[in-house]
Protein backbone atom coordinates (compact mmCIF):
# COMPACT_ATOMS: atom_id res chain seq x y z
CA UNK A 1 0.00 0.00 0.00
CA UNK A 2 1.35 3.21 -0.82
CA UNK A 3 2.68 5.84 1.93
CA UNK A 4 -0.20 8.60 1.98
CA UNK A 5 1.65 11.89 2.80
CA UNK A 6 1.17 16.09 2.50
CA UNK A 7 3.83 18.86 1.90
CA UNK A 8 3.43 21.93 3.42
CA UNK A 9 5.53 24.77 2.34
CA UNK A 10 5.96 28.77 2.05
CA UNK A 11 3.66 30.60 0.20
CA UNK A 12 4.41 34.06 -2.21
CA UNK A 13 7.31 33.75 -4.31
CA UNK A 14 8.55 30.13 -4.90
CA UNK A 15 11.98 28.92 -5.20
CA UNK A 16 14.21 26.23 -6.49
CA UNK A 17 14.81 24.92 -3.25
CA UNK A 18 11.19 24.17 -2.29
CA UNK A 19 10.49 22.80 -5.35
CA UNK A 20 13.39 20.80 -5.51
CA UNK A 21 13.24 19.22 -1.62
CA UNK A 22 9.60 18.35 -2.63
CA UNK A 23 10.61 16.34 -5.37
CA UNK A 24 13.17 14.79 -3.65
CA UNK A 25 11.05 13.85 -0.68
CA UNK A 26 8.35 12.17 -3.34
CA UNK A 27 11.66 10.02 -4.92
CA UNK A 28 12.41 9.17 -1.29
CA UNK A 29 8.81 8.00 -0.27
CA UNK A 30 8.45 6.34 -3.87
CA UNK A 31 5.17 8.50 -4.17
CA UNK A 32 4.13 11.60 -4.82
CA UNK A 33 1.72 13.58 -2.13
CA UNK A 34 -1.34 13.73 -2.22
CA UNK A 35 -1.25 17.39 -1.37
CA UNK A 36 0.81 20.15 -1.34
CA UNK A 37 -0.03 23.29 0.82
CA UNK A 38 1.80 27.33 0.49
CA UNK A 39 1.08 28.79 3.32
CA UNK A 40 2.10 31.36 5.26
CA UNK A 41 4.96 31.14 7.46
CA UNK A 42 3.39 31.70 10.26
CA UNK A 43 0.52 30.08 10.01
CA UNK A 44 3.07 26.62 9.79
CA UNK A 45 4.75 28.45 12.86
CA UNK A 46 1.91 28.13 14.95
CA UNK A 47 0.82 24.71 13.57
CA UNK A 48 4.04 22.94 15.05
CA UNK A 49 3.63 24.82 17.92
CA UNK A 50 0.74 24.21 18.58
CA UNK A 51 1.56 20.24 17.67
CA UNK A 52 -1.59 20.44 15.54
CA UNK A 53 0.18 18.65 12.16
CA UNK A 54 -1.33 15.91 10.70
CA UNK A 55 0.60 12.82 11.60
CA UNK A 56 2.00 12.57 7.54
CA UNK A 57 2.67 15.99 7.08
CA UNK A 58 5.92 17.01 6.29
CA UNK A 59 6.82 20.76 6.33
CA UNK A 60 9.67 21.90 3.93
CA UNK A 61 11.26 25.08 4.14
CA UNK A 62 8.88 27.11 6.06
CA UNK A 63 7.94 26.69 9.91
CA UNK A 64 11.35 27.84 11.43
CA UNK A 65 12.45 24.52 12.79
CA UNK A 66 14.29 21.77 11.95
CA UNK A 67 13.27 18.21 13.50
CA UNK A 68 13.45 15.34 11.08
CA UNK A 69 12.22 13.12 13.41
CA UNK A 70 8.92 15.30 13.67
CA UNK A 71 9.23 15.67 9.54
CA UNK A 72 10.49 19.50 9.51
CA UNK A 73 12.87 20.72 7.35
CA UNK A 74 13.62 24.32 7.82
CA UNK A 75 16.76 25.98 7.55
CA UNK A 76 15.80 29.97 8.10
CA UNK A 77 16.39 29.91 11.78
CA UNK A 78 19.58 28.72 11.63
CA UNK A 79 22.73 30.25 9.29
CA UNK A 80 24.29 26.95 10.26
CA UNK A 81 22.01 25.17 8.26
CA UNK A 82 22.10 24.22 4.42
CA UNK A 83 18.78 24.42 2.32
CA UNK A 84 15.98 22.61 2.61
CA UNK A 85 16.92 20.51 -0.48
CA UNK A 86 20.38 19.39 0.89
CA UNK A 87 19.17 18.35 4.59
CA UNK A 88 16.12 16.33 2.30
CA UNK A 89 19.09 15.27 0.43
CA UNK A 90 21.76 14.42 3.15
CA UNK A 91 18.92 12.52 4.86
CA UNK A 92 17.29 10.16 2.50
CA UNK A 93 19.94 9.69 -0.03
CA UNK A 94 23.35 9.23 2.54
CA UNK A 95 25.21 6.80 -0.23
CA UNK A 96 25.52 9.36 -3.18
CA UNK A 97 27.63 11.88 -0.88
CA UNK A 98 30.14 13.51 -3.39
CA UNK A 99 27.76 12.56 -6.47
CA UNK A 100 27.68 15.54 -9.30
CA UNK A 101 23.61 15.54 -8.24
CA UNK A 102 25.31 16.55 -4.53
CA UNK A 103 27.91 18.75 -6.37
CA UNK A 104 24.33 20.30 -7.84
CA UNK A 105 22.65 20.56 -4.65
CA UNK A 106 25.11 22.10 -2.64
CA UNK A 107 25.47 24.79 -5.45
CA UNK A 108 21.85 25.27 -5.08
CA UNK A 109 22.22 25.57 -1.35
CA UNK A 110 24.81 28.12 -1.17
CA UNK A 111 22.39 30.31 -3.44
CA UNK A 112 19.34 29.94 -1.84
CA UNK A 113 21.02 30.74 1.86
CA UNK A 114 24.03 33.17 0.43
CA UNK A 115 22.40 34.75 -2.40
CA UNK A 116 23.78 34.77 -6.28
CA UNK A 117 26.70 37.19 -5.26
CA UNK A 118 28.20 33.85 -3.33
CA UNK A 119 28.97 31.91 -6.57
CA UNK A 120 32.70 32.88 -7.56
CA UNK A 121 31.53 33.55 -11.23
CA UNK A 122 28.99 36.35 -9.85
CA UNK A 123 28.88 39.50 -11.94
CA UNK A 124 31.09 37.41 -15.04
CA UNK A 125 27.99 36.11 -16.52
CA UNK A 126 25.77 38.61 -17.40
CA UNK A 127 23.72 36.48 -19.75
CA UNK A 128 23.97 32.83 -18.62
CA UNK A 129 22.10 34.73 -15.33
CA UNK A 130 19.77 36.57 -17.75
CA UNK A 131 18.90 33.14 -19.65
CA UNK A 132 18.93 31.08 -16.63
CA UNK A 133 17.08 33.79 -14.46
CA UNK A 134 14.34 33.37 -17.58
CA UNK A 135 14.41 29.32 -17.43
CA UNK A 136 13.90 29.16 -13.81
CA UNK A 137 11.01 31.73 -14.09
CA UNK A 138 8.87 29.66 -15.83
CA UNK A 139 9.64 26.67 -14.10
CA UNK A 140 9.21 28.55 -10.43
CA UNK A 141 5.90 29.87 -11.70
CA UNK A 142 4.56 26.63 -12.80
CA UNK A 143 5.02 25.88 -9.62
CA UNK A 144 3.33 28.37 -8.28
CA UNK A 145 0.27 27.65 -10.19
CA UNK A 146 0.16 23.66 -9.92
CA UNK A 147 2.68 22.49 -7.20
CA UNK A 148 1.54 19.03 -7.71
CA UNK A 149 2.11 18.68 -11.38
CA UNK A 150 5.76 20.86 -10.69
CA UNK A 151 6.64 18.19 -7.97
CA UNK A 152 5.63 15.48 -10.36
CA UNK A 153 7.75 16.07 -13.27
CA UNK A 154 10.66 17.46 -11.46
CA UNK A 155 10.71 14.28 -9.20
CA UNK A 156 11.02 12.19 -12.34
CA UNK A 157 13.66 14.70 -13.85
CA UNK A 158 15.68 13.53 -10.30
CA UNK A 159 14.65 10.08 -10.29
CA UNK A 160 16.58 9.33 -13.69
CA UNK A 161 19.73 11.34 -12.22
CA UNK A 162 19.03 9.22 -8.86
CA UNK A 163 19.56 5.81 -10.57
CA UNK A 164 22.29 7.24 -12.98
CA UNK A 165 24.55 7.90 -9.92
CA UNK A 166 23.99 4.79 -8.54
CA UNK A 167 24.91 3.22 -11.82
CA UNK A 168 27.60 5.45 -11.55
CA UNK A 169 28.80 4.23 -7.94
CA UNK A 170 28.89 0.85 -9.21
CA UNK A 171 31.10 2.17 -13.09
CA UNK A 172 33.47 3.84 -10.55
CA UNK A 173 34.19 0.23 -8.62
CA UNK A 174 34.49 -1.85 -11.86
CA UNK A 175 36.65 0.83 -13.84
CA UNK A 176 38.76 1.02 -10.51
CA UNK A 177 39.23 -2.84 -10.44
CA UNK A 178 43.07 -3.57 -12.07
CA UNK A 179 41.54 -6.74 -13.81
CA UNK A 180 39.17 -4.62 -16.04
CA UNK A 181 41.45 -1.34 -16.67
CA UNK A 182 44.97 -0.13 -16.43
CA UNK A 183 46.64 3.20 -16.92
CA UNK A 184 50.17 3.01 -19.04
CA UNK A 185 51.97 5.69 -19.93
CA UNK A 186 53.72 5.87 -22.98
CA UNK A 187 56.62 8.18 -23.79
CA UNK A 188 54.97 10.94 -21.64
CA UNK A 189 51.14 10.30 -22.13
CA UNK A 190 49.11 8.51 -20.11
CA UNK A 191 46.37 5.99 -21.71
CA UNK A 192 43.65 4.74 -19.76
CA UNK A 193 43.32 1.07 -21.17
CA UNK A 194 40.47 -1.09 -20.71
CA UNK A 195 41.94 -4.98 -20.61
CA UNK A 196 38.01 -6.40 -21.03
CA UNK A 197 34.95 -5.54 -22.32
CA UNK A 198 32.02 -3.90 -19.78
CA UNK A 199 28.59 -4.77 -18.89
CA UNK A 200 26.37 -3.53 -21.27
CA UNK A 201 24.52 -2.18 -18.49
CA UNK A 202 27.14 -0.16 -17.25
CA UNK A 203 28.14 1.55 -20.72
CA UNK A 204 26.81 4.66 -20.18
CA UNK A 205 27.63 5.41 -16.08
CA UNK A 206 31.10 4.25 -17.76
CA UNK A 207 31.76 6.95 -19.82
CA UNK A 208 30.53 9.57 -16.91
CA UNK A 209 33.14 7.32 -14.50
CA UNK A 210 36.01 7.45 -16.72
CA UNK A 211 36.10 11.29 -17.55
CA UNK A 212 36.77 11.75 -13.72
CA UNK A 213 39.61 9.48 -13.99
CA UNK A 214 40.56 11.15 -17.23
CA UNK A 215 40.62 14.29 -15.43
CA UNK A 216 42.43 13.78 -12.15
CA UNK A 217 45.15 11.53 -13.62
CA UNK A 218 45.61 13.72 -16.44
CA UNK A 219 45.12 11.06 -18.99
CA UNK A 220 45.69 11.69 -22.46
CA UNK A 221 43.88 8.81 -24.49
CA UNK A 222 41.45 6.27 -23.74
CA UNK A 223 41.98 2.27 -25.19
CA UNK A 224 38.32 0.84 -25.27
CA UNK A 225 35.97 -1.14 -26.99
CA UNK A 226 33.89 -0.49 -30.11
CA UNK A 227 30.58 -0.63 -28.91
CA UNK A 228 28.96 -1.93 -32.51
CA UNK A 229 31.27 -3.72 -33.12
CA UNK A 230 32.41 -7.13 -31.30
CA UNK A 231 35.57 -7.06 -33.00
CA UNK A 232 36.59 -3.61 -32.82
CA UNK A 233 38.52 -1.30 -30.72
CA UNK A 234 38.95 2.35 -30.10
CA UNK A 235 41.21 4.93 -29.49
CA UNK A 236 39.71 8.44 -28.08
CA UNK A 237 41.99 11.47 -27.62
CA UNK A 238 41.11 13.34 -24.59
CA UNK A 239 41.55 17.23 -23.88
CA UNK A 240 44.69 16.67 -21.80
CA UNK A 241 45.66 15.02 -25.12
CA UNK A 242 45.17 17.56 -27.12
CA UNK A 243 48.83 18.52 -28.80
CA UNK A 244 50.17 15.37 -27.97
CA UNK A 245 48.33 12.95 -29.89
CA UNK A 246 46.78 12.70 -33.54
CA UNK A 247 45.14 9.52 -34.67
CA UNK A 248 45.01 10.53 -38.45
CA UNK A 249 48.97 9.86 -38.29
CA UNK A 250 49.14 6.52 -37.30
CA UNK A 251 48.30 3.36 -39.80
CA UNK A 252 46.27 0.51 -38.32
CA UNK A 253 45.91 -2.84 -39.90
CA UNK A 254 42.16 -2.84 -40.51
CA UNK A 255 40.62 1.00 -40.11
CA UNK A 256 36.67 1.03 -39.56
CA UNK A 257 36.84 4.63 -39.09
CA UNK A 258 39.82 7.99 -38.61
CA UNK A 259 38.06 11.34 -37.71
CA UNK A 260 39.88 13.86 -39.67
CA UNK A 261 40.37 15.86 -36.53
CA UNK A 262 42.50 13.29 -35.41
CA UNK A 263 41.11 12.09 -31.87
CA UNK A 264 38.72 8.69 -32.95
CA UNK A 265 40.12 6.36 -34.33
CA UNK A 266 38.17 2.85 -34.55
CA UNK A 267 40.01 -0.23 -35.69
CA UNK A 268 40.00 -4.18 -35.73
CA UNK A 269 43.55 -5.29 -34.29
CA UNK A 270 45.52 -7.57 -35.78
CA UNK A 271 47.04 -8.44 -32.72
CA UNK A 272 46.59 -7.74 -29.40
CA UNK A 273 49.15 -5.05 -28.60
CA UNK A 274 48.71 -3.01 -32.11
CA UNK A 275 47.02 -0.27 -29.61
CA UNK A 276 50.93 0.37 -28.61
CA UNK A 277 52.20 0.96 -31.53
CA UNK A 278 49.23 3.07 -32.72
CA UNK A 279 49.65 5.33 -29.66
CA UNK A 280 53.50 5.71 -30.64
CA UNK A 281 52.74 6.62 -34.25
CA UNK A 282 50.15 9.25 -33.17
CA UNK A 283 52.82 11.52 -30.92
CA UNK A 284 52.92 14.54 -32.34
CA UNK A 285 56.52 15.24 -31.47
CA UNK A 286 57.14 12.33 -33.46
CA UNK A 287 55.01 12.70 -36.02
CA UNK A 288 56.99 16.28 -36.90
CA UNK A 289 60.14 14.87 -36.19
CA UNK A 290 59.22 12.24 -39.49
CA UNK A 291 57.62 14.92 -41.70
CA UNK A 292 61.07 16.74 -40.97
CA UNK A 293 63.33 14.16 -42.10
Amino acid sequence: MEEKYRIITHAGKAHLDELVACALLAVSRGTQPFEIIRQENRVTEALIKENALQEKDWVLDCGMEYDPSRRLYDHHQDGELPSAALLIFNEFFPELQGSRLHDSLMLLSRVDTGGIQSLNDYGSLDESGSYCSFSQKLLLKGFELDPSDAVRMVSEALKDSIEFEHMRNKALVWLENKEHTEVVEIEGVKVLAYRVQPPEELASALRSADKEMVDEQKIGAVFSFDEKNPAGRALFRTGHGLGFLDFSHCRPSETIFCHPGGFLLKFEPAREDEWLRLVRESLVSQSSDSEES
